[in-house]
């Protein structure tokens, strides 16, 4: 029984961490608009375009074009919905067979929050 006890409050401890965690990356951003460009050389290079309003991410936009995100525009424009929207924009879901270009697109989207404040 007090393993099983000890379980239940380890679990409850993980969520509620996992929780904070994700909590934190919204609202914790200073307002306004940034931009980063990210290079990579196993997943490519592409610029993005941050808006953060009221601590959260607002807009994700790609000022410079897809660079070499390879996504079709319907799942391009899905997939930034799916950061600005998420409580944790690096917890989004790749699209299926564009791994790589999502993964650019997150950690392009996470310098840019760098600079305004955020930590992941």
């Amino acid at each position: 029984m007090k393993i099983l006890r000890s379980a239940l409050v380890a679990a409850v401890i993980f969520v509620s961490l996992s929780a904070s965690a994700g909590a934190q990356t919204r609202g914790a951003y200073a307002d306004g608009v940034y931009a980063s460009s990210y290079v990579d050389e196993e997943l490519g290079r592409v610029t993005v375009r941050v808006e953060v309003r009221d601590g959260s991410i607002a807009s994700v936009t790609l000022p410079e074009g897809k660079g070499d995100v390879d996504l079709d525009d319907e799942s391009l424009g899905s997939f930034l919905e799916e950061l600005v929207s998420a409580k944790d924009f690096m917890a989004v879901d790749a699209v299926s067979g564009a791994t790589q270009s999502c993964d650019l697109l997150k950690y392009a989207v996470q310098r840019a929050l760098e600079a305004a404040g955020g930590k992941q």
